[in-house]
């Protein structure tokens, strides 16, 4: 898969949780919180928290399944590639390869499981930016600030 396909990919993935994320919020229109650290801490490590992050170290082998989770707005990089299938509340599925030393930013995403359908071990690290949709505000303000005739 080249990098434009794998970025669709990665699109698509964004677009699908995004879908499903409307559909997992509660009255208060938050969205209900599955860790994936305490649910599997064989495949997700805490390596640091603090009050501005969380960095995690995430690893699924071959074969593998993680259990239904959420995510935080974060910042992943893939230290080792492949292939997982990510699944969605709905039933449906996708598959996204995975490329080493690629970096990515990704919203906060919603319920889904992912499996890995490669032969390689998948592993990335992700740090979790907390308080990342006021920052998100603050730099829209900014762009609106610089730009010409606002």
């Amino acid at each position: 898969m080249n990098r434009k396909s794998t970025r669709l990919a990665r699109t698509t993935l964004f677009c699908g949780i995004a879908a499903c994320t409307v559909s997992l919020t509660t009255v208060a229109g938050e969205i209900e919180q599955i860790d994936p650290v305490a649910l599997s801490p064989d495949m997700y490590s805490l390596l640091l928290e603090n009050e501005h992050v969380r960095i995690v170290e995430y690893q699924i082998a071959p074969g593998e399944k993680e259990p239904w989770h959420t995510h935080p707005a974060k910042a992943m990089y893939v230290v080792d590639g492949g292939t997982l299938q990510i699944t969605l509340p709905d039933g449906t599925s996708f598959v996204t390869e995975e490329e080493a030393g690629e970096a990515h930013w990704m919203g906060a995403v919603g319920r889904h499981y992912g499996t890995n359908v490669g032969d390689t071990t998948v592993r990335l690290v992700m740090v979790e930016v907390k308080g990342a949709d006021a920052v998100a505000e603050d730099a829209e303000s900014l762009k609106e600030f610089a730009e010409p005739g606002s």
